[in-house]
């Protein structure tokens, strides 16, 4: 009967005037309760028994200037804060008690009545009102003795069910009110949890770089001073490749690494090994994992082989990738000479990244240091 929707904001703080939902997608609601002004159709029940009764010309402008009355605080309800809206239900009472001596008609109001009751008001005040209306019908029944199928019956049946169904309404947009807020909050943990990404992303992709960039900065302006002007050459020509590939991997990053894939990134990171003194030993099979695996994956060993060149002092690294069950696990393992494996950001970094896989890193020192990275094996496409 309501337009249950403008209620919406009601609900949420009876202080606030009445809106409709902006969220059509989520708020959408049959045409007869988005249009109140349909049920008026069933409140023309008011005009039978004047139609068959004899009345005088001032008895039927009353009648009739009653029944406008009420349409106009109906439609007014559907739209008013909710914390006034015992006004026009007050108002609306007032000319049903005034137009009952005249006309059993006046039960139609009831049935509009309960609806606003129902909707408007918590449990307790419903049924204390509900309760007082249905002791007021039978008030009425007792004094004018109007024929029960024409009076009593319509009220109470019409004030019981209808409000019974507007208490549904708001139980259920209170419910959907709630769900649109908990979207909302998730909403907003998903925002937050994306730039926490995007900070670990940017310290394993930038940290070493950068770092990079400054010593042979610092190298370069050195070599300047002594006029060593091809070596300083030389460095300027790897801090040109060292900016080239920092650009190319936010850009990896930002793409989701589609245009390069694991593949490419793994052979990559071979390269980088070998150009710094490494042999590298590559076993296994590279598997074809899902867009999110495959990111956490490529940063999670461009951290590794990043900490490998900083902190290995070895000439030795092997990468293992292999399925166990229901695990995926890349390994890898340097000969380098390391007492203690102390967790740093980065590897901080790679441990969360995994976790929201339901993945895990674990470290141990054995002839070097070996990395264990471990991936549930439904991140494996079909393809794989």
């Amino acid at each position: 009967m309501l337009q249950h929707a403008k209620f919406h904001k009601v609900l949420a703080n009876t202080e606030a005037p009445m809106k409709t939902c902006q969220t059509s997608t989520s708020c959408r609601s049959p045409l007869f309760l988005e249009k109140p002004w349909i049920w008026l159709i069933f409140s023309l029940y008011y005009f039978v028994p004047v139609y068959y009764t004899d009345y005088t010309l001032g008895q039927y402008v009353f009648l009739i200037g009653a029944y406008i009355a009420f349409v106009v605080l109906y439609l007014g309800a559907t739209t008013m804060n909710a914390v006034f809206v015992w006004k026009p239900i007050l108002i609306i009472t007032l000319l049903a008690l005034a137009v009952t001596p005249l006309s059993p008609g006046s039960s139609t109001f009831f049935s509009y009545v309960g609806f606003l009751i129902g909707f408007c008001y918590g449990t307790r005040m419903y049924l204390m009102l509900l309760g007082g209306y249905i002791g007021l019908i039978l008030v009425l029944q007792l004094i004018y003795q109007y024929h029960v199928p024409f009076f009593a019956l319509p009220a109470i049946s019409g004030i019981v069910t209808i409000s019974l169904w507007g208490y549904i309404e708001r139980i259920r947009s209170s419910a959907q009110l709630h769900w649109l807020q908990s979207r909302q909050e998730i909403q907003q943990l998903a925002v937050i949890a994306e730039r926490e990404r995007i900070a670990r992303d940017l310290h394993d992709i930038l940290g070493h770089t950068l770092s990079s960039i400054a010593l042979k900065a610092e190298l370069a302006e050195k070599l300047l001073k002594q006029d060593k002007i091809h070596d300083v050459g030389q460095h300027l020509s790897d801090l040109h490749k060292i900016a080239r590939e920092s650009l190319s991997l936010v850009r990896q990053t930002v793409s989701g690494y589609k245009h390069r894939g694991l593949s490419g990134e793994v052979i990559q990171l071979c390269d980088k090994l070998r150009q710094n003194g490494f042999s590298v030993d590559l076993h296994g099979e590279i598997p074809t994992l899902t867009p999110r695996a495959e990111t956490a994956l490529i940063l999670a060993l461009t951290e590794l082989t990043t900490n490998v060149l900083r902190h290995s002092n070895g000439n030795h690294c092997r990468i293992s990738f292999q399925l166990d069950g229901e695990h995926v696990v890349i390994s890898m393992q340097d000969n380098g000479c390391i007492k203690s494996i102390t967790p740093g950001n980065g590897l901080k970094g790679i441990q969360e990244r995994l976790h929201a896989l339901a993945g895990d890193i674990s470290a141990q020192i054995s002839n070097g240091a070996r990395f264990d990275i471990t991936l549930p094996a439904d991140e494996l496409t079909q393809a794989n």
